[in-house]
């Protein structure tokens, strides 16, 4: 004979336990139950803008709009669970699940984890060029401006502090401009915008 399985949201864990284990330390909730960390589900700047309910289970983000109404909605954003695997994870359904279902979604969530892992290490990989990039474009405009600007004292009568400094301002200025153009289209690429130079 067949049993019913059904789901029992009073079997849910605590809300306040489950989102610590999920995203590491919550800020202290308000007069409503609501928290501040990070969001999970895009990168935030301020690393404040997901909220959660640590009494109902809801959460929210203010900065990609990601929301749902408890742990399970959770789980299914996260990691694109059914709400009966969801539930069955959080053990609130009825029917418990068999070891090959669990062996399955342990495989899944440690692959989507793995996954996500990997593209924040991606993108921080892509911040650090790109911040890197940035540093190397503002270090060329400067050489640019204090040679062209001693070329120009040397241009208008102001003797020269060795043999060939003209020749060697033109150089200097001539290479600075190459690379400060590579840098920029570089840079520009990396941002998606187009390079006019």
């Amino acid at each position: 004979m067949a049993t019913s399985s059904y789901f029992r949201r009073e079997l849910l864990p605590p809300a306040r336990a489950f989102y610590e284990r999920e995203l590491g330390r919550l800020g202290r909730p308000n007069s409503s139950g609501w928290s501040l960390t990070r969001c999970p589900f895009h990168r935030s700047k301020s690393g404040k803008s997901f909220s959660v309910n640590v009494e109902t289970g809801a959460f929210h983000c203010f900065g990609c709009d990601s929301r749902g109404g408890d742990l399970i909605d959770f789980l299914c954003k996260r990691h694109g669970y059914s709400f009966k695997t969801g539930a069955k994870l959080l053990g609130a359904w009825r029917e418990d699940l068999t070891r090959e279902e669990r062996s399955q979604l342990d495989e899944r969530t440690a692959r989507v984890r793995y996954e996500r892992e990997q593209g924040e290490l991606a993108k921080e990989a892509e911040r650090t060029r790109r911040l890197k990039l940035r540093d190397e474009i503002h270090s060329l405009v400067e050489i640019q401006a204090e040679t062209s600007a001693r070329l120009s004292e040397l241009l208008q009568g102001a003797a020269p502090a060795y043999e060939n400094e003209v020749e060697d301002c033109w150089g200097a200025l001539s290479l600075a401009l190459d690379d400060l153009r590579d840098c920029e289209a570089q840079y520009m690429a990396m941002i998606g915008m187009e390079y006019a130079a």
